[in-house]
């Protein structure tokens, strides 16, 4: 240690340490060139600190109203600067939108001698009147976790957060954004907790955890919309780089609000068309109904694009029934084991959520590739309702194979013989389709890398973004999104506890993007809940 250190920096345990090395507190005194009282009095604060109990402030409860309420939630770290773009941006959101701002501040370790407690912290003054660093309840099912104070190096800042929330939706403040659907029992509602994201700029210590910290750190908050119900909805808010965003058909710029013209993409939850939910159906495409309680999802956002994961369950002949005698019969008396009827239905659904604005993408998943695997595993004289179908699409396939039709596809040609689908673009499993720059969606997220089980985190490591379905829950995770499902969230060989949710990825023009949960009436943001109302009224 330095002959002559400043007395302020050292801590309580750098003080006993010294005291035991010159014999007495005097001794110690005289050695670092300070007055005795000096050091009695700093080695009172320490032992003050050190043995007090800090505990965790009340928590602010704020009820659902007559109104729906706006909040919007980001995080600082301590000693440094904001984006003042964003933040001029966020406040004109509040604004327009009539909402409230909080800010939960985080503290970083960047030197050896730093006090970690957010209450000594300083925080640039523009964001100093937004801070909040105690728990925020909104309404009956989300907490703001503002009390909060996590690494900005953590990898997995959600880690260990589970059941913090206990059955609450929760919103952590960390520079990265994660997000992470949670097993509820069946049927009670969907749970999930989410980092929102900083308003202030990357500052790292520049060795490994920092630098990768840095990489990953995110100009970014959540708008959380509480309904007089006390139902809610909570999605991100990404800037660009000067700081600009767009939150659904909003887009605000330069202290601005303005109306977007719309995204780039929806990646719709996996959709089973024949598990399908009539309300989800409708409020997503407009599908099977003459008339719709609100605009549908793709109409209200007008995509350029729509990703279809798991168009069918192929349910009459699903692998994960196929053997189960009672299912087979249960199909049987129900009239509903015709694979041929399955098919033409997933081709009806195609047309029907076709958009003259919106390119349509099949992407390749397992579900649909069921169909191959039955043509290839099944014996179809054990199966006479589908005899004849089985033996016209195994001769398609060997007519190809004998053609050398290397790129041939049995799942796309089956449902073009009952519609017109030339305008729809299928995918196979090996293929790229990006948009808004590098965001990969070609890949349904069933194959993982080297034969191994696929998980969203191993699709973040690909050194691209990528957006995913397949697990039906919903996640982020570094640069992969991951889709929920659009059908029922009970299909009958799901059992137990469940992280299911009706979530789809939106993604931006600017290559932003967020998740958007659907509550089980088809709402999933206040915009169309007031309309919903208007109509109702």
């Amino acid at each position: 240690m330095a002959k002559n250190p400043e007395v302020a920096a050292l801590t309580y345990d750098q003080i006993i340490a010294l005291q035991i090395e010159h014999g007495s507190q005097r001794k110690m005194a005289e050695a670092l060139g300070i007055p005795r009282t000096t050091l009695q009095e700093h080695l009172a604060r320490l032992k003050a600190e050190r043995f007090t109990s800090r505990r965790m402030k009340e928590a602010r409860v704020v009820p659902a109203t007559d109104e729906i309420q706006y909040f919007i939630v980001t995080s600082a770290q301590d000693d440094t600067a904001i984006h003042t773009g964003f933040w001029d941006n966020l406040n004109a959101y509040a604004a327009f939108v009539g909402g409230e701002v909080i800010v939960s501040g985080f503290t970083y370790n960047k030197s050896l001698f730093e006090d970690h407690a957010k209450v000594h912290a300083h925080y640039a003054p523009e964001i100093v009147p937004f801070l909040a660093d105690n728990r925020i309840l909104l309404g009956e099912g989300l907490m703001v976790c503002a009390e909060m104070n996590t690494l900005p190096t953590a990898v997995n800042p959600l880690s260990g957060f589970d059941t913090y929330t206990s059955d609450r939706w929760g919103i952590f403040p960390h520079p990265k954004v994660h997000l992470k659907s949670i097993p509820t029992a069946k049927g009670d509602p969907v749970k999930i907790i989410m980092t929102t994201g900083a308003v202030t700029l990357p500052n790292y210590v520049q060795k490994k955890a920092g630098i990768k910290a840095e990489h990953h750190h995110e100009i970014g908050a959540v708008i959380i919309e509480l309904l007089p119900n006390g139902k809610f909805f909570v999605r991100h808010l990404l800037a660009e780089e000067d700081g600009s965003f767009q939150d659904l058909r909003h887009y605000v710029s330069q202290g601005k609000v303005s109306w977007a013209d719309g995204v780039e993409a929806i990646t719709w939850g996996d959709v089973h068309w024949e598990k399908r939910n009539q309300i989800i159906s409708t409020a997503c495409w407009g599908a099977y109904t003459d008339r719709d309680p609100f605009t549908p999802m793709i109409d209200w956002l007008r995509p350029t694009y729509q990703f279809v994961h798991d168009l069918t369950d192929f349910e009459y002949r699903n692998h994960h029934n196929i053997k189960d005698p009672h299912f087979r019969f249960k199909m049987h008396m129900r009239g509903t084991d015709s694979v041929e009827d399955s098919m033409k239905g997933a081709a009806d659904f195609l047309k029907e959520i076709e958009r003259s604005f919106c390119l349509t993408v099949v992407v390749e998943s397992n579900h649909d590739l069921a169909l191959t695997k039955w043509l290839k595993t099944t014996d179809y004289r054990d199966d006479p309702v589908n005899a004849e179908f089985f033996l016209r699409l195994q001769h398609r396939l060997y007519t190809a194979i004998m053609n050398g039709e290397e790129h041939f596809q049995i799942f796309p040609w089956t449902l073009q013989q009952y519609e017109n689908l030339t305008e729809i673009v299928f995918l196979s499993q090996d293929d790229s389709f990006t948009i808004a720059g590098d965001i990969e969606c070609a890949m349904h997220g069933h194959v993982g890398a080297n034969g191994m089980k696929a998980t969203p985190a191993q699709f973040s490591r690909m050194g691209k973004r990528s957006n995913t379905a397949h697990t039906h829950s919903a996640s982020i995770f570094d640069g992969n999104y991951c889709a929920g499902v659009s059908a029922n969230l009970d299909m009958g060989y799901n059992v137990g506890l469940s992280s299911w949710s009706v979530t789809h990825i939106v993604t931006y023009p600017s290559g932003k993007r967020t998740l958007v949960t659907m509550h089980e009436d088809g709402l999933y943001c206040a915009a169309v809940s007031e309309f919903a109302q208007l109509l109702a009224a």
